[in-house]
């Protein structure tokens, strides 16, 4: 089992037990270029299902509707429990993948009648967590590695293709004293979790595992009116457990 493969079991682990001191803040980090300022907040999402099927199979589809666009995601569920994915998002908005979904490899489809020349793009972040068998505490307040923005290819269909990662991706984060990682632990864990970590060497080592902790797509295009250049952000904060 690979060290990517075990990380996931034990945070998918997590939703049988109780999460012990877990940090769960979701703040949107300021560190993106070009990140358009007005945020809507998606919690509790589930997506409609739609017939999209090449395969004889029903597939599950996310759209995401804007004033000038609309994108929807093929085989991602979302907790959209109040249904607000029926409305108009703003500028920028964060969806909540249901456990187990991925956007890495996913079909995305763009749909609009006043934009030209749209384009979608990709980013991930990573997080250090700290993990205890079943509970866990995620430091998503602290240091992140960000990657670079990629441009997405499409496929003979036009429906623009989500980038997959290697195991090695998932785990780069930048360089850190160790120190600091314990310190952080202990303020923001405590000093049980600090325990666990005491002679930890790198972030990497179990029980310390560097993983993404949110996908962004950027979908850019011109007004067919003005030429005006319109941008729409989504962060996709992946379920981790509990």
């Amino acid at each position: 089992m690979t060290k990517l493969h075990h990380l996931i079991s034990i945070l998918t682990f997590t939703t049988l037990c109780a999460c012990d001191n877990a940090s769960t803040d979701t703040t949107v980090p300021t560190q993106n270029d070009n990140m358009v300022s007005d945020t809507a907040i998606m919690s509790n999402q589930t997506s409609n299902e739609d017939p999209f099927t090449s395969e004889g199979e029903v597939d599950t589809i996310t759209t995401i509707k804007f004033d000038e666009l609309s994108v929807s995601i093929s085989r991602l569920i979302i907790y959209d429990e109040e249904m607000k994915m029926d409305q108009i998002q703003k500028d920028t908005v964060e969806i909540y993948p249901e456990l187990g979904e991925i956007i890495e490899g996913q079909l995305i489809s763009l749909s609009s009648d006043q934009l030209t020349g749209l384009t979608v793009e990709q980013r991930y972040e990573t997080s250090v967590t700290i993990m205890n068998e079943g509970p866990y505490c995620a430091l998503v307040d602290w240091k992140h590695f960000y990657s670079d923005w990629k441009q997405l290819q499409t496929n003979n269909s036009g429906q623009f293709i989500c980038e997959k990662y290697t195991e090695k991706e998932h785990e780069k984060f930048p360089k850190i004293l160790m120190d600091d990682l314990k310190q952080e632990v202990k303020d923001q864990c405590g000093d049980e979790w600090l325990k666990l970590v005491e002679k930890v060497k790198a972030p990497t080592e179990y029980p310390s595992g560097v993983g993404i902790s949110r996908y962004y797509l950027r979908v850019t295009g011109q007004r067919k009116d003005n030429g005006q250049t319109v941008t729409k952000l989504i962060i996709i904060e992946p379920s981790m457990g509990c």
